[in-house]
């Protein structure tokens, strides 16, 4: 009976930690000075509708790896798309000669590392992993209800 009962627990609490959401802290490098950012330049940027902070600087974005629960959130609370839209999106941009996709870093060690080593970096992490390398510009408020969003066309 005992196991039965920590067999269940043990797959409620893997099951509801894989639905538990962070927020997202956007960083840059900790001399950044480009400006306020909205969530709205923020998507802009990272879609490629802007390439400049507000300051006028070159902004240079970068991706989680594609898998990763922060790209996956982000996408989907600030760029409004999951994985599938958001590569059918720069594919068409990319066939009418638009280039500049963002940067992709593979683990949150490689994105602190490159913001604190970029002064035009932008990027974004689980809040609770930031330390005092990066700057946070922005706070993203990630909810349970993200599958909202989605991969619909």
């Amino acid at each position: 009976m005992f196991r039965d009962f920590k067999f269940i627990l043990v797959s409620l609490l893997v099951f509801y930690s894989g639905n538990i959401n962070a927020d997202l802290a956007i960083i840059a490098h900790p001399d950044y000075e480009g400006g306020e950012l909205d969530e709205e330049v923020i998507r802009q940027l990272f879609l490629g509708e802007l390439k400049t902070y507000p300051s006028g600087h070159t902004a240079l974005p970068a991706n989680h790896a594609v898998g990763s629960p922060d790209r996956k959130a982000f996408f989907e609370s600030v760029l409004g798309m999951g994985e599938t839209r958001h590569k059918r999106y720069w594919s068409r941009k990319m066939s009418v000669g638009k280039n500049g996709t963002p940067h992709e870093l593979n683990s949150y060690k490689e994105v602190l590392e490159w913001v604190a080593s970029n002064p035009l970096g932008i990027s974004y992490i689980d809040k609770s992993m930031v330390d005092d390398s990066v700057k946070v510009l922005h706070t993203v408020y990630v909810f349970d209800d993200m599958e909202m969003a989605g991969d619909t066309p």
